[in-house]
């Protein structure tokens, strides 16, 4: 599949100032790597650490990770870059060799990765009527369906998302943070962050950063779930987007064959009814430095 450079280039929320103060509220420690957007986040372990650097872009400083590890006492780090940064080519034996950064640092390819290998993204720059009419045949006929229902659209309405949520993670036998830290992640994005709810029964939050919308959480009760208001929360959701000029919506991860799960069938049939373009991402490399 081509893809244009605008789909590549997206910066992701993982290294916004506004993450990094989010992960310090639970509990994590996020150093900036100076002269970079890379923030390396640390756990303490008693007198211990891991370590996660998350979607980062550009070349990778591993010499100064490296020694923010060690200073640190990172027992494990794993790094989701956007892309794998190449190793200049080098001299070995009489010969010359390109390989990747993270191998030649000692990483290795992880079995789980944290967040999502692949995802979709879906141009917001077109006029509403053009963005509608590139989703999928039956996508529209099923908005065009709930459309003509008399549906209760609320916009910020962070407590009854949150509710929502809850039957829906209930229902699902799903983890899903507590109020407390659902609340901090509210606070510190502020103007950064907004939420849909539809009739009470479905819902979604969503967390902009650089110009594009990302669809973080999502929940439905299993009458929502009945009535597809799902597919009209994306929709409003897409247009609110739209209004606060994001020009680009990420559905934040689908199905993955390099790393297969199942249970993600599901949500990535409804999101793919929505077209876009899909972004592989490279995965999770993880390394152990114990003994430390």
């Amino acid at each position: 599949m081509e893809i244009s450079k605008d789909f590549e280039v997206v910066e992701d929320l993982r290294q916004s100032k506004e993450y990094g103060m989010y992960m310090e509220s639970i509990g994590w420690e996020a150093i900036k790597i100076k002269n970079t957007n890379f923030q390396v986040f640390i756990k303490r372990l008693g007198p211990v650490g891991i370590a996660k650097l998350q979607r980062t872009k550009g070349e990778l400083p591993m010499g100064i990770i490296e020694n923010i590890l060690k200073e640190n006492h990172v027992m494990m780090c794993k790094i989701e870059p956007i892309h794998i940064t190449p190793y200049p080519p080098l001299n070995l034996r009489g010969g010359i060799k390109e390989g990747d950064i993270l191998k030649a640092s000692g990483y290795r390819l992880s079995s789980w990765p944290l967040l999502g290998t692949k995802t979709l993204r879906v141009d917001l720059r077109p006029a509403e009527d053009k963005i509608f009419n590139s989703f999928k045949k039956d996508c529209r006929y099923i908005l065009r369906k709930v459309l003509s229902t008399k549906c209760e659209v609320l916009k910020n309405d962070y407590k009854n998302f949150y509710e929502i949520w809850k039957k829906s993670a209930r229902r699902k036998n799903l983890w899903i943070p507590g109020e407390k830290e659902y609340k901090s992640l509210v606070g510190i994005f502020g103007k950064k962050v907004f939420c849909i709810t539809v009739s009470n029964m479905a819902g979604a939050l969503l967390l902009t950063h650089k110009n594009t919308a990302f669809y973080y959480y999502a929940g439905s009760t299993a009458e929502g779930t009945k009535l597809n208001l799902p597919y009209l929360v994306v929709w409003e959701a897409m247009k609110e987007a739209k209004k606060r000029n994001c020009k680009m919506w990420d559905f934040e991860g689908i199905y993955d064959p390099r790393w297969p799960n199942k249970s993600w069938k599901g949500f990535t049939h409804f999101k793919k009814s929505f077209g876009g373009k899909e972004i592989e991402f490279p995965g999770s490399s993880e390394k152990w430095r114990w003994p430390i």
